[in-house]
C-alpha cells in the first residue's frame, strides 16, 4: 500500500516514519510511504501557497491552486471523471478539526485501498473549491484543535498501516485489537504471576481457553462501560451479555 503526505513540513515526518513497526514495513516493502511538499506545486517564484480569506477576518486558507496541481501529480482524477472504483481504490484525506471522526473502521476501511492521500490541513482550512473539484474524505482524530494537521496524519499512517499484512509480525494481534468488535479491549498481565501481592485472575493461568476467552470478553465489556460506554451502543452483545449491563449499569447509577 502506498501513502501519500501532502505537508508544509516534510521534516516533521522523517524520524517518525523510521521507527518501530511503520519503518519495518517500508524495509520489507508492504507499505511505501512519499513524502510531497506542498510548495514544490505553488505557481509563483515565491512558492506561496496561502492567502488571506475572502470575506475578511484573521488568519490564512491553504490555495486551491497548488493543491490540484499537486494532486494531478500524484495521478488523482477529479471526481467528474473518475469511476467510484477509482476513487475507492485512491483515496484522499484531509486532517481536519471539522472533519468526521477516525475511527478503528475507518482504518480498516482505508487498509483495503491501493494508495492514501493524506493533505495535511493548517491555518483556518483549505479552498473548499478543492472538495467540489475531488472526493475527499474530511477526517479529525479527536475533539480537539492542533497546530497542524502532521500529528493527526501520522496517527492515521500508524492505525492504517499496522492492518496491512505482513507490518505487523503477528496478525492475529491486529485482529484483536481494542475497538475491533466495539470495546476496548480487557486487561492485560505477564510474569510473575504474583507482584506484591497482586496475582494474575486465576481464569487467564487456568489453561482453558474457554474459560480464558469468557474472562476476556466480560472483562472488555467492563472496561468499555468505565471508559468508553458509547461504543457498547455499536457492540454485537447476546442477550446474556445485554442483561448482564444492564445489571452492572444500574448498580453503577445507585
Amino acid at each position: 500500500m502506498t501513502f501519500n503526505i501532502i505537508t508544509l513540513f516534510p521534516a516533521y515526518f522523517e524520524q517518525a516514519l523510521h521507527q518501530s513497526l511503520i519503518g519495518k514495513g517500508q524495509t520489507a516493502g508492504h507499505i511505501t510511504v512519499n513524502l510531497i511538499d506542498l510548495r514544490d506545486h505553488a505557481t509563483d517564484k515565491h512558492r506561496t501557497v496561502d492567502d488571506t480569506p475572502f470575506g475578511g477576518g484573521g488568519g490564512m486558507v491553504l490555495k486551491v491552486e497548488p493543491l490540484d496541481r499537486c494532486l494531478q501529480a500524484l495521478g488523482h482524477i477529479r471526481r467528474n471523471d473518475a469511476a467510484p472504483d477509482e476513487i475507492a481504490k485512491q483515496r484522499i484525506v484531509l486532517t481536519s478539526a471539522a472533519g468526521k471522526r477516525f475511527t478503528q473502521p475507518t482504518a480498516i476501511e482505508w487498509s483495503l485501498t491501493h494508495s492514501l492521500t493524506i493533505i495535511c490541513g493548517h491555518y483556518l482550512g483549505i479552498d473548499e473549491r478543492l472538495m467540489e473539484l475531488y472526493a475527499i474524505d474530511e477526517v479529525s482524530i479527536g475533539d480537539f484543535v492542533l497546530t497542524g494537521g502532521e500529528p493527526a496524519a501520522l496517527v492515521m499512517i500508524d492505525a492504517v498501516a499496522r492492518l496491512i499484512p505482513g507490518v505487523l509480525g503477528n496478525f492475529e494481534s491486529a485482529l484483536n485489537d481494542s475497538h475491533m468488535d466495539a470495546t476496548v479491549g480487557a486487561p492485560v498481565y505477564t510474569k510473575p504471576a504474583t507482584y506484591d501481592g497482586l496475582n494474575v485472575p486465576d481464569e487467564l493461568t487456568s489453561g482453558n481457553h474457554q474459560l480464558i476467552n469468557q474472562w476476556r470478553r466480560r472483562a472488555a465489556l467492563t472496561k468499555s462501560l468505565a471508559n468508553r460506554p458509547d461504543l457498547l451502543a455499536d457492540a454485537d452483545l447476546t442477550p446474556e451479555e445485554e442483561r448482564w449491563l444492564g445489571a452492572m449499569k444500574t448498580k453503577k447509577t445507585n
